[in-house]
């Protein structure tokens, strides 16, 4: 798979978390979208198969939802931005006010320790 290919295949689904993330035709709700991302991220990199992809095509995904996340959230914010957000004072509060169930919670922040530690 090349980046094309993954713009192809997963453009559908951000999309779809887009239009759910929407508060009004022009504003998303940033948070909500990073929860997203980084659920979809943190799924595809513990089982790539049930993503629908291999293991070797993850760095493409990556690069794909970099892509997505900069068109949403500005230039130069990448997967680990958002990780590091949402693991940060204010990111817990964000998913407080989201209603996030606590096994999501804690999927999130277990992969922001992995990631930012890196």
């Amino acid at each position: 798979m090349n980046l094309e290919e993954a713009r192809a295949k997963f453009s559908p689904a951000v999309e779809e978390i887009i239009e759910h993330c929407l508060i009004d035709d022009t504003f998303v709700d940033k948070d909500l979208f990073q929860v997203y991302i980084c659920t979809i991220w943190g799924n595809a990199a513990l089982e790539p198969g049930k993503s629908g992809i291999d293991e070797t095509e993850l760095p493409i995904l990556h690069d794909y939802l970099n892509e997505e996340i900069q068109t949403v959230l500005g230039p130069n914010i990448e997967i680990a931005d958002c990780f590091e957000y949402l693991t940060s004072k204010k990111g817990e509060e964000a998913l407080v006010r989201l209603q996030l169930a606590k096994h999501h919670r804690e999927f999130i922040e277990y992969f922001g320790r992995l990631i930012l530690s890196t």
